[in-house]
């Protein structure tokens, strides 16, 4: 073959800038003796020469941007742009000789030919791309074949593809594209093999999806395909599934194929023997050990019996191999629970956290003993040890721990202050009012009925402890907080490139139990008291009026808290960029992940990056998880530019009109209440009610706090990481979190002696994956299961045990209303581009860095949860219906499915239908 443009398809000059992904793995599987079907490959030279001869380089890349329309990028009208520009322009006359020698050079006169993209960015192990350009089958002719090569080639520029390669950040100007033309497989049946599960990860089982005629029926979702789950031992089917199939493509006589209907006869039969199939997994088995053991995505065909590989790439975002674990408790304590420090850690823990926070930041001090731990790497708090395991003692414990408090002078001092304080707030009218009912009673009797809490109530200790001075109170505002602060700005302000590994190790531990010793001592009693003040108002309600939906959160809604704060600042910026029309399309255009970078390349945005820089300063120490494993906001924007690209998108968007939902709410149950209760019970309300409103933004007060250590905790980390790297013991940076600080020391000491520690690379390595595999686990709210009959442990669940399949779900109330809408199923900060406007979230549980997505929402649904929890706290302040702690919501519901949020009664209807 002259010209140098096409080479046989065993080629060994398979350089993915030459021949793409899909022609790379086609020469290889050839030359190693795979059964590939005849053919060859047209180099991208010849479409980079095509190009250039027609002048097509810089017209193409003007086209290639998206058309804003209502808010939305769109690629339509730049595709056919450009796909007309290409197919107006003949193939250069000596490539048009070089085609058609190269075609009658293969067997058989005038033979049918598949005419298959190879694009130099494709079928890699994170970018498939998928169905995004086209392949050309039963193509007859030298003629036929050099259309569909422009036709190929145009197809590098369809909306799909230029979609996906802005979304992924390829450069238009660096795509090419190669094109394969094979002999085409008259299949009888054809489909695709996974040689490992893409939905659970299971790798000792392949997919395989058949149905008869050609594979693009399969490849292209047309038909119900019949699926197979074989056994990667014994290569038969374990599990098969006849589809429908009810069409089949084949050829269309001379040229190009068409759909057809199967017949009735054939829909219920297996498309592939047991023979074939054990044949076929076989072979999958031998194309996988060829790419080095990587799991592949295998397209495949069968004729006249004979099996055809047709084409190999790696599977893409395959998770990891499951895992099979036991909830069981350790045997020196009778339960865990999942309480809702979880939703700050809802993911398993990294080593070094688990270690530094968990383990010993949690404990308070050095000698003490952490209230909570993990297993298979949740968080967990510990309910009690073995010996408190009965109700009995529980109770007998409650009772005496209320009881002590309720005599000692101080709670008493805080009680009459309360209550003089309550009475300095009311109107002339209410004073009198209340001076007459009280006239009825003793005052020490009024006092009491008004501030005791419920008989059974497990707050009560707590509520008091931290609303008067004791000295835990005053540990938190003298020691804890300004501890943390401290050690933060102390280590801030080091060059840590000139610091010493020792010492940069010592300052990642002294910021750890900082972070951890700051919740410990009375971060914690901090945000107990909110939630105290919140039960006891929900209680009260529960007992005054149990025949109606009342829940303290209908009535504790509407505070300009930081949160709302924060939601207000980012609308600031989204009204910045708008002002601008050049900025308003950048920002529709660019995706999330990659809008900082652009941002800064430019010379016109530097009021609004001012504006970002400022919004990150205050909140973006705030990460998605607690787990300093995860970057932070200041160092991950990309999920925060989700909603401020919807801010942007939303013309109809004001956070305004969430304060005002919020007051309507509010407003109108205060109404009802007040119509419902006698006069005294209606001023026990507003006593519980006044006290609510003094403690209850304390929460989200004290929780803004954590991680103010982990941007320069983490900085340190990866300046220590990269020196491990350096030295040959870490193969990345963030290996660091993989490791505890016993491991790291003599790491260390081994770099200092110009040594590494290479075991460290496997070691880190099988973490990493574990931690990725655990990931994939639900644990549940309480082990053992029969620990939830405990009144103590009860009190501190945060899930409740749905039926698997019930339509309707039981929850937790915690933000009145109701709302039928789609959900938008999001479980992690990398999923947060999947929430869309106007629909129910739905997500296993929430920290701070997820209140940006409530802006967009009109409902919460979760998994973990409690009336105090942040979600149930922002949905309040937002003014949505939401219900939290329903236990499997993420596992019953997917997105797009309609979802009934009842926020009064605290159910979920699932529509099926």
């Amino acid at each position: 073959m002259s010209g140098g443009n096409i080479t046989p398809i065993e080629t060994t000059n398979d350089d993915l800038e030459i021949v793409g992904g899909k022609g790379r793995s086609l020469a290889q599987m050839t030359r190693a003796g795979l059964d590939v079907p005849q053919g060859f490959l047209l180099s991208t030279a010849a479409y980079r020469g095509f190009v250039a001869d027609n002048k097509l380089g810089i017209p193409i890349l003007e086209l290639a941007r998206p058309e804003i329309t209502d808010g939305r990028a769109s690629f339509d009208s730049a595709s056919r742009s450009i796909q007309a520009l290409i197919k107006g322009c003949e193939l250069p006359a000596a490539l048009q000789v070089e085609l058609t020698a190269a075609y009658e050079a293969l067997p058989g006169d005038r033979p049918a030919v598949a005419v298959r993209s190879s694009a130099n960015a494709e079928d890699l192990p994170g970018l498939s791309f998928a169905g995004q350009q086209e392949t050309y089958l039963n193509v007859r002719g030298p003629e036929a074949v050099v259309e569909a090569v422009r036709d190929c080639w145009a197809s590098l520029w369809t909306a799909r593809a230029l979609s996906y390669r802005n979304e992924m950040g390829i450069e238009s100007g660096a795509v090419a594209m190669a094109v394969v033309v094979q002999i085409m497989v008259p299949s009888d049946v054809a489909g695709i093999l996974f040689t490992a599960n893409p939905a659970t990860g299971e790798r000792s089982e392949m997919i395989v999806n058949a149905s008869f005629g050609l594979g693009e029926a399969v490849v292209g979702g047309q038909v119900t395909p019949d699926t197979f789950v074989v056994d990667r031992t014994t290569l038969a089917a374990k599990e098969t599934v006849i589809g429908a199939k009810a069409q089949k493509i084949v050829a269309d006589g001379d040229q190009g194929t068409r759909l057809v209907d199967v017949d009735e006869g054939e829909r219920d039969l297996a498309s592939l023997p047991d023979g074939l199939l054990t044949e076929l997994a076989r072979l999958a088995a031998r194309v996988e050990t060829h790419f080095d053991g990587q799991p592949q995505d295998i397209e495949w065909a069968v004729a006249d019996d004979k099996l055809w590989l047709l084409q190999s790439r790696p599977i893409t975002n395959l998770p990891p191999q499951p895992i099979e674990v036991e909830w069981a408790a350790p045997p020196e304590v009778f339960g865990l629970v999942r309480r809702q420090i979880v939703e700050n850690i809802p993911d398993p823990t990294s080593p070094l956290f688990d270690e530094l926070y968990i383990h010993r930041g949690l404990a308070y001090r050095k000698g003490g003993k952490s209230n909570y731990t993990t297993l298979h790497g949740f968080a967990f708090q510990i309910a009690g040890t073995a010996a408190e395991a009965t109700d009995e003692e529980f109770r007998a414990n409650l009772k005496r721990r209320r009881d002590e408090a309720a005599e000692k002078p101080e709670v008493r001092a805080q009680e009459s202050s309360d209550l003089k304080a309550f009475l300095k707030s009311l109107s002339a009218d209410e004073h009198a009012r209340f001076n007459a009912m009280a006239a009825q009673l003793a005052d020490d009797n009024l006092a009491h009925a008004i501030t005791m809490p419920e008989s059974d109530n497990p707050t009560y200790t707590a509520f008091h402890k931290t609303a008067t001075n004791d000295r835990q109170h005053k540990d938190f505002w003298e020691r804890a907080l300004p501890e943390l602060v401290g050690a933060t700005a102390k280590w801030t302000a080091v060059d840590l490139a000139s610091t010493e590994d020792q010492a940069l190790l010592d300052g990642i531990v002294e910021l750890a139990l900082a972070e951890g010793w700051y919740w410990a001592s009375n971060g914690g009693h901090t945000f107990g008291v909110a939630k105290s003040v919140d039960d006891q108002l929900q209680c009260f309600l529960r007992e005054a009026l149990p025949d109606h939906h009342f829940t303290s959160g209908q009535f504790l809604s509407g505070f300009k808290s930081r949160i709302m704060q924060a939601n207000d600042d980012m609308f600031e910026i989204a009204t910045l960029i708008k002002a601008s029309p050049e900025l308003y399309e950048l920002v529709i255009a660019t995706p999330p992940r990659r809008l900082m970078t652009v941002l800064r390349r430019r010379s016109d945005t530097g009021e609004v990056l001012q504006a970002i820089d400022s919004y990150l300063a205050t909140y973006g120490h705030q990460g998605y998880s607690l787990d300093f494993v995860e970057p932070t906001q200041q160092e991950d924007p990309s999920a925060m530019f989700v909603t401020l690209k919807n801010m942007v998108q939303r013309s109809d968007y004001d956070p305004a009109d969430h304060e005002a939902q919020a007051t309507r709410k509010r407003e109108q149950a205060l109404r009802e209440i007040r119509e419902l209760l006698p006069p005294f019970q209606y001023w026990q309300f507003r006593y519980r009610m006044w006290f609510a409103y003094k403690y209850y933004p304390m929460r989200e007060e004290s929780c803004f706090v954590l991680g103010t250590a982990w941007p320069v905790l983490r900085r340190m980390a990866a300046e220590l990481g990269r020196r491990l790297v350096d030295a040959g013991t870490l193969k990345e940076p963030s290996d660091l979190y993989f490791l505890i600080t016993d491991e790291i020391a003599p790491a260390l000491a081994a770099r200092k002696a110009g040594k590494a520690m290479p075991e460290y690379l496997a070691l880190t390595a099988e973490r990493r994956e574990l931690r990725e595999a655990r990931k994939r686990l639900h644990p549940p709210g309480t082990i053992p299961e029969e620990a939830s009959e405990n009144p103590g442990v009860k009190f501190k669940e945060t899930q409740f045990k749905n039926d698997d399949a019930s339509d309707t779900l039981l929850g937790i109330p915690v933000s009145p209303g109701t709302v039928t809408a789609p959900a938008s199923r999001i479980m992690n900060a990398q999923e947060f581009d999947r929430m869309q406007p106007g629909s129910i979230l739905v997500c296993p549980m929430t920290s701070p860095a997820w209140t940006q997505l409530f802006a967009h929402a009109v409902g919460l649904v979760t998994d973990i949860g409690g009336i105090l929890g942040h979600g149930s706290i922002v949905a309040r302040e937002y003014g949505i219906p939401a219900v939290v702690g329903t236990g499997n919501v993420t596992q019953r519901v997917e997105s797009g499915q309609t979802l009934a949020v009842d926020g009064d009664a605290g159910t979920v209807g699932i529509r099926t239908g």
